[in-house]
């Protein structure tokens, strides 16, 4: 197979990939930069940009005219509006920025209740959709919004860096909550009944859709040459993981991808807009081949992470495979808490750390809270455990089906504590694998677009057989 380049970015880091299905390697890897300024919560996506460029350097300085294409897949939500020249017109808002807040309520009720806008988009409801990110942007800075003429997800962004062409990838566009799944175009009612222009949104083009060749400055920059395409991979990183789900033909697979997040669900070919989806808290995005990833947003290692992030700020050495020993150690310590509850979504600040979130948890529900990093860490990873046994029943009831085996795939499937606590409290069989499965899904679908492979399942199916996956049982 020919050689692609995959830009996986993800919450807390990016990558830089170059290879195929069979062998890959990740020629660079990078911090995704934040910042907060004056309150509130920003990406640097100038920092991502250049950091991309790194990356791509390096990709061809190696690899050179074995590199045929370019494919970026990030997390799914935020967004960057832009003048009729492409310029910004805002900075690039996190979406655990807090302006959001109350915001679900309030839309609610301007567009005649959450069953109106459950039917028309089929997504559940987070206070960081970018519905709720539009409307706290024409609440606060309507200046802004008044001078922009084209909305970009952040890869719809970076992929027009590259390339000057603007286009809306279909798998991001669908986390909006203002995309119509069933029409396959943007929710054009709710649009205008929010008020929003609907020039900003403009045309959608599926996963695999070749946008053009680097910019003639952009491939100077990075020493490519002029017949390396970028491609619309599944810009939506959930949607790239899916996409390597190493299932047979004909099946239904259970998965999660997880990472900062854990994505738990199925795919399947039609949205489903009921009531009891929308109660269980269940999504309904586009996956890569077009049909449906019916899902559930189950906070991961976000909470793992802000722990680690705030006792390595205070000076202490965290190595992984001392804390995962002292983790199993501490396995007879009780507590746990839930990943749903809104208190674990925003990140640290000095008066407000996610240590001292869990412990108020742990007060709140008569549980003895942590007293050593190891029972922080049982307490998340028995919490996200049974988060999921509950969200697997939820799903079970809601699509009539029951399940005896669940792919854990993306980088959080390293670990090992999780992936048996989670069998043991789902009864399921856990297929733990592929890591890179969002880097490997974004590799599929270059190959797919270029012609080497003759459907996704193509690539699943050479993923199962080359992709190590470890197995646990309950």
């Amino acid at each position: 197979m020919k050689k692609h380049i995959a830009i996986d970015l993800g919450a807390s880091n990016g990558r830089v990939l170059v290879g195929d299905l069979g062998e890959f390697e990740v020629v660079h890897r990078f911090v995704t930069q934040n910042d907060q300024i004056l309150g509130e919560f920003y990406w640097n996506i100038q920092s991502l940009f250049a950091e991309i460029k790194v990356g791509l350097k390096k990709a061809f300085t190696k690899y050179g005219s074995e590199i045929t294409s370019i494919g970026i897949d990030t997390w799914g939500v935020d967004y960057v509006l832009t003048d009729a020249k492409g310029s910004l017109v805002s900075l690039c808002y996190h979406y655990r920025d807090s302006r959001t807040d109350g915001l679900i309520e309030q839309v609610s009720k301007q567009l005649g209740g959450k069953m109106r806008i459950y039917e028309r988009t089929g997504i559940a409801f987070q206070p960081f959709n970018t519905l709720y990110q539009l409307a706290a942007m024409q609440r606060d800075r309507p200046e802004a919004l008044r001078a922009a003429r084209h909305y970009l997800s952040v890869p719809d962004l970076l992929a027009y860096w590259l390339t000057g062409i603007m286009k809306n990838e279909r798998t991001h566009a669908s986390t909006t909550q203002l995309y119509d799944p069933m029409n396959r175009t943007w929710a054009w009612d709710l649009i205008d009944d929010m008020g929003f222009d609907r020039s900003l949104f403009g045309d959608i083009v599926d996963s695999g859709t070749v946008l053009g060749s680097l910019t003639t400055d952009v491939a100077h920059e990075v020493g490519a040459s002029s017949e390396v395409s970028v491609i619309a991979s599944a810009a939506h990183d959930t949607a790239s993981a899916v996409a390597a789900v190493p299932a047979a033909a004909g099946q239904t697979p259970l998965y999660i991808s997880s990472g900062t997040w854990s994505l738990l669900g199925v795919e399947l070919p039609e949205p489903r807009t009921d009531q009891a989806s929308m109660e269980s808290g269940f999504t309904n995005e586009v996956a890569a081949s077009g049909g449906i990833r019916f899902l559930k947003n189950i906070m991961g290692m976000w909470i793992q992470q802000e722990c680690v992030r705030y006792w390595e700020g205070e000076g202490q050495e965290i190595h992984w495979k001392e804390l995962d020993e002292e983790t199993l150690q501490c396995a007879a310590y009780r507590g746990y808490i839930d990943p749903a509850d809104a208190r674990f979504l925003k990140p640290n600040t000095y008066d407000n750390l996610m240590t001292d979130r869990i412990d108020a948890w742990c007060r709140e529900h008569d549980l003895p809270k942590p007293s050593s990093n190891g029972e922080y860490m049982v307490a998340i990873y028995r919490g996200l455990a049974k988060a999921y046994a509950k969200a697997i029943s939820d799903l079970e009831s809601v699509i009539g089906k029951k399940f005896t085996a669940l792919h854990i795939i993306g980088g959080g499937c390293k670990n090992e504590i999780l992936d048996q606590w989670a069998a043991s409290e789902t009864g399921l069989t856990v297929y733990a694998g592929p890591v890179e499965a969002t880097a490997l899904g974004n590799l599929v679908v270059q190959a797919w677009a270029t012609g080497e492979l003759e459907s996704l399942q193509d690539g699943r199916d050479r993923i199962k057989r080359e992709q190590k996956v470890k197995i646990f049982r309950p």
